[in-house]
């Protein structure tokens, strides 16, 4: 998942969250844009608040330079110049925020980046809302535009459209309504996040409640001989739903999971949907769903509304099928119990079908995925694809001790900083998520590198044992670093532009890069057994292979189900308003045509509702895309270094400076289509 923060989203859609900021040294540790580290381990609340108040008093500073007029054109002391400075470092401190705000340890931290979140998000609004700032833009935009380069142009295009989209058609008085709404959003959004990461529960299981469960994993969990105690988090869930033999524990665990930051989050989540309406209302949209449209690929709610319901239409037949192959399987071990099957059998199921019918053992296949070993396996395949290199760091100041840091490179040349916080742990953000840092930017000559974190909770092996993963958690962690390395590689002359991707797009570059952990190619890079050192066999490859697609119909079900819930909310929020919103999501579950779990509000802890909001459709949309890249390697060899590196230039290095289409045509050498994505999904 591409970590975009509800902050300034609304507003800059078409704007990166990144920031440059010319200070001196010493002055606020978040503000200093170096190629030194950033010191974490001296951020608190104080230096978050006067960063906020600074930030702020420079940004005054440089609206009122533009607002007074500056030169035409695109060099030192133009309008472009200083207005891409002032998104640049307002976005940089967000970005720094975000990163704060869903992994520090201190609650004073924590809270306070929420509140610099809200303000700076705030202050952004005002902006964005400042007539006199619109028309200095504009004016230059009528004057300047023909006479800049191409990704210029299309940025001020942007930004024009921004102001105009959010409020500059509107006389003075809802203008002022509009902030008043607005602000209230981003505090609303803040909320939801914040009650997910600060979600607390758990529960104890015995020995018998486990059964099933693999040892390595029960050890972690013990707390006195036969007793167990788990909290409530990802990679727990998997573990229980992939091995539980008990029913209950299965169901007992979903439902805890589930209602994660219930009922708060429904009260929430309710603000948030009227909020969003009255906002889009009062631009003159039919809905959120229509507005937030504005800057995506799919440009109008009947687009996405065709697309969901053409897939439900194609899947529904083999989702079926899905179904009847774990109906079977449950049958033949349980003849006494009802066929029907739940949302907490899927898994479990679905782990014996690959038992039963190709000799699949997930097990076994954890031994060839130890967390270090795939850590550099995943650096390699990258090397060999896209000619970078990373070597780890040591001694870095980092927000937790378990917190590792790594430099990037293209050949000799450092070209970014990141750091890997992979488990999880209380107050954390709960997802697997990459928050940019800091943006790339050249000012006065000087390089400053980008920063970038992977956020994630990954299962952490017991104290003396190895960290074994999934074979679908090494596909996580391979799609996250694809955001990473994208925030690596991009550049542009303007400091703000890099990475402005339309949002059903955003996907793509990670998505397709999933494709490589299904390629025996690149897995014999680094898929060897923890015990051995011994190459994943081809022969259990083959039978990894064979089993790659099964169940593929009831996973993009869900997907679809997920963006329903998201598209309704936002795009026909008038006919469910007053309604209670997870009857509407349970209703929705039809199309999954199994029984919805009763007294579950998953939307409770939906953390897109936030920050995708109606937007994840766009994990579909862009997967469309994404199959189609790689295709062009499939075509030339998955691991052909010449295709990787058209990839890295055409596609990497330049997104947000080139439209979309133009990309994907230029690297195709073709019109994008769909028939990869089809042919993926077995249709």
């Amino acid at each position: 998942m591409r970590n975009i923060k509800n902050i300034l989203l609304a507003f800059l859609a078409g704007c990166s969250l990144h920031g440059i900021c010319q200070t001196k040294s010493g002055e606020n540790l978040l503000l200093i844009h170096s190629n030194e580290p950033i010191q974490f381990d001296k951020v608190n609340a104080v230096v978050i608040s006067d960063a906020v108040k600074e930030i702020m008093r420079v940004s005054d500073i440089r609206v009122k330079k533009i607002i007074a007029g500056m030169k035409p054109g695109g060099g030192a002391g133009s309008t472009l110049v200083e207005y891409d400075l002032l998104s640049y470092d307002l976005n940089d401190l967000a970005m720094k925020l975000g990163l704060i705000a869903e992994t520090f340890e201190s609650d004073s931290s924590r809270d306070a980046a929420n509140d610099g979140s809200q303000t700076l998000s705030n202050y952004w609004t005002s902006l964005i809302l400042n007539k006199e700032l619109y028309i200095a833009i504009k004016k230059f935009a009528d004057q300047s535009l023909k006479n800049l380069k191409p990704n210029e142009q299309k940025f001020v295009t942007e930004q024009v459209r921004i102001f105009e989209n959010n409020g500059m058609k509107l006389d003075s008085n809802d203008r002022k309504k509009l902030q008043i709404i607005s602000d209230r959003l981003t505090g609303l959004g803040l909320e939801f996040d914040k009650n997910i990461a600060t979600s607390r529960d758990s529960i104890i299981y015995t020995s018998s409640d486990l059964a099933g469960i693999p040892e390595n994993v029960k050890k972690t969990w013990e707390i006195s001989p036969g007793q167990y105690l788990i909290y409530i988090n990802t990679p727990n869930l998997i573990s229980i739903l992939d091995n539980a033999d008990v029913d209950s524990t299965r169901q007992n665990m979903m439902y805890k999971y589930k209602n994660r930051a219930y009922p708060e989050n429904i009260k929430v989540l309710d603000s948030l949907l009227f909020y969003r309406y009255k906002y889009a209302r009062l631009l003159g949209y039919k809905s959120f769903a229509a507005y937030a449209l504005t800057d995506k690929m799919a440009s109008y709610p009947k687009m996405v509304w065709d697309f969901e319901n053409n897939l439900i239409e194609k899947l529904t037949p083999a989702e079926n099928n899905d179904l009847a192959s774990i109906r079977k399987i449950k049958h033949a071990m349980h003849p006494e119990q009802p066929d029907t099957i739940y949302t907490w059998d899927i898994n479990y199921y679905k782990n014996k079908l690959l038992k039963s019918a190709y000799q699949l053992n997930p097990e076994e296949v954890r031994e060839y995925f130890e967390m270090n070993q795939t850590i550099s396996g995943l650096f390699e395949v990258y090397h060999q694809l896209f000619g970078i290199s990373v070597r780890e760091t040591r001694g870095l100041p980092v927000w937790y001790k378990k917190v590792r840091s790594f430099d990037m490179y293209l050949g000799e040349k450092k070209i970014g900083r990141f750091y890997f916080d992979l488990y999880p742990r209380k107050n954390k953000f709960t997802h697997f998520a990459c928050f940019p840092v800091s943006q790339a930017s050249q000012f006065n000559g000087k390089e400053v590198l980008p920063v970038a974190a992977l956020i994630c909770n990954f299962p952490e092996g017991a104290k003396g044992d190895p960290t074994l993963l999934d074979h679908s958690d090494v596909i996580t962690l391979f799609h996250e670093f694809g955001h990473l390395v994208l925030h690596m590689l991009v550049r542009s002359n303007l400091a703000s532009q890099p990475e402005t991707m339309k949002p059903d797009f955003v996907e793509a570059p990670s998505q397709f890069l999933e494709n490589f952990c299904w390629q025996y190619a690149s897995l014999k890079i680094f898929a060897k057994n923890y015990k051995t050192g011994a190459v994943l066999p081809e022969s259990l490859f083959k039978k990894m292979k064979a089993s790659e697609h099964v169940l593929d119909a009831m996973y993009y079900m869900r997907q679809l189900y997920l963006g329903l819930i998201d598209f309704t909310f936002e795009d026909r929020y008038d006919s469910i308003k007053g309604m209670d919103l997870s009857s509407v999501s349970d209703n929705l579950w039809s199309i999954m045509h199994i029984p919805v779990q009763k007294g579950a509000h998953d939307i409770a802890s939906f953390g897109h509702l936030n920050s995708y909001a109606a937007n994840y459709y766009g994990y579909l949309w862009s997967r469309v895309f994404a199959e189609d890249i790689f295709s062009a390697f499939e075509k030339n060899g998955v691991m052909d270094p010449k295709t990787g590196m058209r990839y890295r230039k055409q596609i990497l290095e330049v997104a947000g400076s080139v439209q979309e289409m133009d990309m994907l045509r230029n690297f195709l050498g073709r019109e994008p289509n769909g028939d990869a994505f089809m042919k993926s999904l077995g249709l």
